[in-house]
């Protein structure tokens, strides 16, 4: 005991320094599992109606092709489940398509604007039940959405997406009438949040039913009329 007391008298100043060096070091983990507690998660889930793929002709020939156009629209939910809250920043889509020999390869689209709401008729009375956006405002009815999501909330809305003009193989590949899709969200800390599905593929007279400008953004965009 008197030696453990003389060492320790003696090497008062290394044991100082140590009990430092580990109480940093026990606050530095303790902060990074703090920090991996303390964060957000997005999980990704779709409402059928109104959910779609649309391939259309544009009239259009280039090298003995008839040019198509894909456009798809998705009614997104997302949920926060983490215990941090945060902020959608970015959506895509991709699919894949004829092109593509290997399954694990997709191509990306980037969120566009909807030149019109999305909606559908409801009885007889002509009335109109509109959808609430996800990344744009409403233009018909002020349908309030947020991309800012508190711990345990979620939030609803249309997510629309448009291919520029394209021919030959360059469509989505079709299955049983369905295309298979990766939806990717981001937040405002660059994390990303992805699932697949399969959603329908339908021609533009129905897309249209449910918006009468339903494959014209671009068009709109590259005439000059309108911006990203």
């Amino acid at each position: 005991m008197n030696e453990l007391i003389n060492w320790t008298n003696t090497n008062s100043g290394f044991l100082t320094l140590l009990i430092f060096v580990i109480t940093l070091l026990f606050g530095w983990i303790s902060g990074i599992f703090n920090n991996l507690r303390h964060r957000p998660k997005f999980i990704i889930d779709i409402i059928p109606i109104p959910t779609f793929c649309s391939v259309f002709e544009t009239g259009n020939i280039y090298k003995d092709y008839k040019a198509t156009k894909t456009a798809i629209v998705i009614y997104l939910k997302i949920k926060n489940i983490g215990t941090a809250p945060s902020e959608i920043e970015k959506i895509q889509v991709s699919y894949h398509n004829h092109t593509f020999k290997y399954t694990f390869l997709w191509f990306w689209l980037d969120t566009i604007i909807a030149l019109k709401d999305f909606g559908h008729k409801i009885g007889n009375n002509g009335d109109v039940r509109y959808y609430p956006f996800l990344v744009q405002e409403n233009i018909t009815r002020a349908i309030k959405s947020t991309n800012y999501l508190e711990s345990g909330k979620n939030v609803n809305g249309i997510v629309y997406f448009e291919q520029h003009e394209s021919y030959g193989g360059f469509i989505p590949k079709v299955k049983n009438n369905k295309v298979k899709i990766k939806i990717k969200v981001f937040d405002v800390y660059n994390s990303s949040y992805s699932k697949i599905f399969w959603i329908p593929i339908v021609d533009l007279e129905y897309a249209r039913k449910f918006n009468e400008k339903f494959g014209e953004s671009l068009k709109e965009i590259e005439e000059g009329n309108i911006s990203k």
